[in-house]
């Protein structure tokens, strides 16, 4: 006999666990499957476990750099990953916390969908298998990294970007296949773990979706720092010498290292799902959907990393939120990622929203804006003013088009400029804000003065 529920969610990391709590708030009966553990990628093994452990990295370093000559701060693997391990497990206790609070039912296994209203569940390690109904489900199955034949991981020698955190042993040389957002990360980490840190890119850049000004910056701050960076290239070869790995790139340059981290982007976990027996299209490796999040199967709806668009835990999170309310009745929401933000946790950080200046001006005729840390008062008295901020605002109107920032605390300023975009605000609106000073926020206020010239606190030709 099957359990009947008024919604069925399959995945709970940002989107499974966000959309369950929303449709519990709006008065629906929820149970959601999970084949691994709540939370999904981005609380267990990404977002939250590589953000703690830059924090922590961060912190250290500032130590140093504050302490006397005579003192010394170490840090290692083993202290990194049991502290990570603590912040994890309160995050995740929370989460089932909210769980119990909403009265969401939670299980683990495989689910599969039988057809559009009936999912079957089969219990991990175990041939039992349980029968769902349910008026309504939403698949929020997330991603796993993508697996290229001459990267194939062993777990020791060469690993993927989720299995970071099963290293036994620091190593003295990395290579960071991918110049991504999560490559750029990973490198960042090992560096500033003192390993010899390569990193290679297939594209022109790093970062090929971010401003050419900000990754050109990154890539020469993390040049300066000692990194080895590659571009315009791809791994062509890799042979084992002992306990290393020799690497030959497509431009027949060659390295040895001790670990080799394959970091080229993820995939959509759409497979075993039984789309097809539920009517369910894909479109090119992810789950079809409207604009409302629908699936082409009735009462289906799709969220997060395995539809189009970012795969980001805030985005999934988002996609969330307009799905629960779609399915309860309300007034139907469209999914519009025009000012969604990207973050990257290097050494400086990265903020991103909305258009880059290159892609801008193809639409039209821009107004920019820009505005160093180094004039600010705040970045001077924090000892940190690498990197500036920069508006992209279209020329007649002054709508904000896209704000990308380098510097400190680069990923909380950003969403200043997704706020204003989401409001559709001018650069003149935003820069009448009062703002308290010092403080880093400034640079964001100044930046959107630039746009027409007015900027305080630099003299800039026009």
């Amino acid at each position: 006999m099957s359990e009947v529920f008024d919604l069925a969610v399959i995945g709970a990391g940002p989107g499974g666990y966000t959309v369950a709590i929303r449709a519990s708030q709006l008065g629906s009966s929820v149970v959601v499957i999970e084949k691994a553990v709540l939370g999904g990628v981005c609380l267990n093994w990404g977002c939250i476990p590589t953000k703690t452990i830059i924090e922590s990295l961060k912190t250290m370093k500032k130590a140093r750099e504050i302490a006397t000559l005579s003192a010394e701060y170490t840090v290692t693997l083993e202290k990194l990953f049991q502290h990570k391990d603590t912040v994890v497990g309160n995050l995740r206790k929370g989460l089932e916390t909210l769980f119990k609070a909403h009265k969401i039912a939670m299980m683990t296994g495989n689910a599969r969908l039988q057809d559009a209203k009936t999912i079957v569940v089969q219990e991990i390690n175990s041939q039992d298998q349980r029968l769902l109904e349910a008026r309504n489900i939403i698949i929020a199955t997330g991603s796993r990294p993508v697996a290229l034949p001459v990267l194939k991981t062993d777990g020791r020698y060469i690993i993927n970007s989720d299995q970071i955190f099963n290293l036994a042993k620091q190593p003295a040389s990395v290579l960071i296949v991918g110049g991504g957002a999560i490559g750029c990360e990973f490198a960042q980490i090992f560096h500033d773990l003192g390993a010899q840190v390569h990193l290679a890119e297939l594209t022109p850049q790093l970062l090929p979706e971010a401003d050419e000004e900000i990754a050109k910056l990154l890539s020469l701050g993390m040049t300066r720092s000692g990194m080895k960076i590659y571009t315009g290239v791809s791994v062509e070869h890799i042979t084992r010498v002992q306990d290393q790995s020799k690497v030959i790139f497509s431009n027949k340059e060659e390295i040895t290292v001790d670990l080799i981290i394959s970091a080229v982007g993820r995939q959509a976990n759409i497979e075993n799902l039984g789309l097809e027996k539920a009517g369910i299209a894909v479109d090119r490796g992810r789950i079809k959907v409207t604009k409302h999040l629908e699936t082409t199967a009735k009462n289906i709806y799709a969220i997060g990393d395995c539809i189009n668009g970012p795969m980001l835990a805030h985005k999934a999170s988002y996609d969330a939120v307009i799905a629960a309310e779609n399915i309860a009745g309300r007034e139907k929401q469209e999914a519009d990622y025009a000012a969604l933000p990207k973050c990257i946790f290097t050494a400086p950080e990265i903020g991103m929203v909305g258009q880059r200046e290159q892609e801008a001006k193809t639409a039209g005729a821009v107004k920019i804006g820009k505005f160093p840390f180094a004039a600010l008062g705040k970045a001077q008295a924090m000892g940190d003013t690498r990197g500036f901020v920069k508006v992209i605002a279209q020329a007649e109107t002054g709508q904000i088009l896209g704000g990308h920032i380098i510097g400190p605390q680069a990923t909380e300023l950003v969403n200043q400029v997704a706020l204003a975009m989401a409001n559709k605000m001018t650069a003149q609106q935003f820069a009448e804000v009062v703002f308290a000073h010092p403080t880093l926020s400034e640079a964001v206020k100044e930046a959107m003065e630039d746009v027409d010239g007015r900027a305080i606190s630099i003299a800039r030709k026009r």
